[in-house]
This record gives structure tokens, sequence and C-alpha cells, in this order.
């Protein structure tokens, strides 16, 4: 991605955990599977497909949720009347925080969090609509949106939810596409499906996590600083955007002088007073160097899958 493409991403996701499971009788979101939570794997699943900018909508337990996942690069949205509300409800909220800034955008629930990274590109490949996996005959999960319907699925207010809404969009919208892929269709609803999908992704879904770190004498800028620009691109307010990540705001100040002085040169240029007070925005190398950041890690993750693969079947454990 070049600086002049930055301002609007061409893929997002939105992610909803923001209810307790009724029928599991669990907080499914902290439930782990091979030392991962269900929220963790759907966040890294859309992470090594390249898809950086991912919203989760939480509610339940929301602090703890998010504080799980502080060393994500994810923006969190609350749902606070998550529990007179239904879940299509929570998927307005995120697609809200997505549709001015990525062409098209995922949307995923927290209990499907076996879905593939191939299935991801797959859908990526199919150009325009509304992407809808397809395994078994069944739909599946991650949906792929493009920005120009999410205006009339925001408008939908009939029955059937989600797929209410985006059944009633116009014909030709809805494309399907079948994928290899049972865990794009079983969400761990049950205790009999969690034990099919620890069987079957415990296997399936070995790869690399590889997370990008620039440093000099020591790392300096990371997922965590990324993630801080973005917000600050976003809110125009430097204190705005560390209430979104999570710190404190001299710790924000904190991390960007780190990095302009590691740097040499301005990363956020900042505007002081005025009736609304000061602002803050990326200055050009900062939208830059963000770009620079987004490239280098993708093509990170795309070696060590390769590297892990290569290796892992030369010693015979794949």
């Amino acid at each position: 991605m070049n600086g002049n493409t930055y301002q609007t991403e061409e893929y997002g996701a939105v992610i909803v955990a923001a209810g307790m499971s009724t029928r599991m009788k669990r907080f499914k979101q902290l439930m782990k599977i091979g030392g991962m939570s269900f929220a963790e794997r759907v966040v890294s699943n859309f992470l090594h497909a390249g898809v950086h900018n991912i919203v989760m909508v939480t509610g339940y337990k929301a602090e703890q949720l998010e504080s799980m996942l502080r060393d994500f690069p994810v923006q969190f949205v609350r749902n606070p009347a998550f529990e007179q509300s239904q879940m299509f409800d929570s998927v307005k909220l995120g697609l809200r925080a997505l549709k001015d800034t990525c062409s098209r955008v995922f949307f995923c629930p927290v209990d499907v969090p076996f879905f593939t990274e191939d299935t991801v590109r797959r859908e990526m490949q199919a150009k325009e609509g509304l992407i809808v996996p397809v395994h078994g005959g069944r739909d599946g999960h991650p949906l792929l949106i493009d920005s120009s319907l999410i205006p009339a699925l925001l408008a939908y207010g009939g029955e059937g939810g989600l797929k209410g809404a985006y059944e009633s969009l116009p014909e030709g919208c809805v494309r399907r596409i079948t994928v290899p892929d049972e865990g794009a269709v079983i969400d761990a609803d049950t205790k009999a499906d969690f034990e099919k999908l620890v069987d079957l992704h415990n296997r399936r879904l070995l790869h690399t996590e590889a997370q990008i770190a620039f440093a000099s004498t020591s790392p300096f800028f990371d997922a965590g600083t990324m993630r801080l620009l973005e917000q600050i691109d976003a809110c125009g307010s430097v204190r705005e955007a560390c209430e979104q990540c999570g710190i404190s705001y001299s710790k924000g100040w904190k991390v960007l002088g780190s990095c302009e002085s590691r740097l040499g040169f301005i990363v956020v240029e900042r505007r002081q007073g005025g009736q609304g007070g000061g602002a803050a925005s990326l200055s050009e190398k900062g939208r830059l160097l963000v770009a620079a950041y987004q490239d280098i890690q993708r093509e990170v993750d795309a070696l060590s899958d390769d590297v892990f693969h290569r290796v892992m079947k030369e010693y015979g454990l794949l």
C-alpha cells in the first residue's frame, strides 16, 4: 500500500464479540484452543491475510476482552445495550466504524474462529458485491461486503438479522463462492462443535506469528505504535487516540517522542489552540511510515509462512 491509498484502505474487518453464549453457557470469546482464545484466532486469521484495519464490537466482559487483546492492532467499539439488542445491532456499530475508511469490509462473529487464510484470500479474489463463502452447501463466514452496500445494510429494519439484510439486496449483489474450508461453516455453539473444531484446527492452523518492530539500540515502533498513529489520523486528536488504544495521554506522547527522535523526522503534526482546542494529524512522512510498515509486515508474514511450511515438511512434522 502506498501513501496515496492509506486514507481509504482496501480491506477492513468487523468482529462481533459482544454477547454471552446461551447454549455453551460460557464466554466463548476467551475460550482457548491450542493456547489461543477464539478472539485472538479471529484477529490473527485476518492479520495473516493482510487485513489490518480491524474493529471488534464488545459488550459482555468488555474490559477483560479488550485487555487480553491490548497488544493486537484492534479498534474497539462497545455496544452498551448488548443485553437488550440483537447481534445485527452490534454488526451495524462495526460497519459504521469502517464504512468510510475501507473499500471492502469482512464480517465475522467471534464464535467462528477457525476459517482459514485461504478462504479470506479466495474472497478477496471475488470482486464486487457481498461475498458469502459456502462449504457443503451451507453459507459460512467471514462475509466480505463492498462498502457501497453498507448503507443499505444499515438501513435494513426487517427480520432475519444480517442474513435477512443481505438477502434483501437487489438481485446480483450477493455472490456465493465454494471454499474447501469446513471451519468457515462451524461455529462453536455446542460442546460437540467445540470438540470437532479442536481436532480439525489444531492440526490445520499451524503457522508462524511474526510481529515486526523497528529498532535502533532498542525497539521503538511496533504494532501498538502503528495503531496509535492510525487512531491519531482517524480522530485528529492525540488524546482521543490514546483513549481508543487504551493507553494514558502521557504514555502516548512518550511513544511519539521516542519514535520521532529515533527516526529523525516529525511523524505527527500538532496544531495548538482554537475554540475546539488543539488538533493533530500525520505528517507526510508519517503517512509514508504507516504505509511502509504495513507493506513490510505483509511481506514478512508471507515469507515466514513459506519458510515455516518448508522447514516443517523437511522435518516430517507436516
